[in-house]
């Protein structure tokens, strides 16, 4: 059964990358996490922001970033600005200050286009394991053809759950990005 316990854990993989893919989408509330995909210059290497900075939320609309050395505000301001998140992005003596409007039924449609591309990904990734387990099962020898069938048979209802999962999780997003 070790293939059936290798192809939860990749599959729960899965969906904690959808989760995190779904926090960079900002909905309602700006969260930090909406940073997670900015990568900025420190010290000569691209690094997500969050190694070189606080990120903490000052309102429902604005985030503030406070540079742990003050010497990498023009970076990490060029690192947002490439970032394209659709925000103002203003100095504050040596923090940063991202003021994010309100998204506009353009702007939403667009954010819910993402979270779908981003659940039907994790859905192919899904599949994917789930063929991958469906081999490994087909190729080993020590299981008997119905210990085989049943393998089978769990590894499509874990399939069935995380998809269904996934679905959730997008149909939770999509509710969180039409009520800001």
């Amino acid at each position: 059964m070790d293939t059936l316990n290798e192809c939860k854990d990749k599959m729960d993989k899965t969906i904690e990358s959808l989760k995190e893919s779904f926090g960079t989408l900002r909905a309602g509330r700006v969260t930090a996490g909406l940073l997670d995909k900015v990568r900025v210059n420190l010290y000569g290497e691209m690094s997500p922001i969050k190694y070189g900075a606080t990120i903490s939320s000052l309102t429902p609309t604005d985030l503030q970033v406070k540079p742990f050395d003050p010497s990498t505000v023009k970076d990490m301001i060029s690192g947002i600005n490439k970032a394209d998140l659709g925000c103002t992005v203003t100095q504050n003596g040596s923090s940063i200050i991202l003021k994010f409007p309100a998204p506009s039924e353009d702007r939403r449609k667009e954010l819910e286009k993402q979270a779908k591309k981003y659940a039907e990904e994790s859905k192919v990734a899904i599949r994917n394991i789930r063929r991958d387990a469906n081999n490994a099962a087909k190729k080993d020898d020590t299981l008997s053809e119905d210990m085989e069938k049943d393998l089978e048979k769990e590894i499509q209802k874990e399939t069935d759950n995380h998809t269904k999962l996934i679905d959730k999780l997008l149909a939770d997003k999509i509710n969180d990005i039409e009520t800001i």
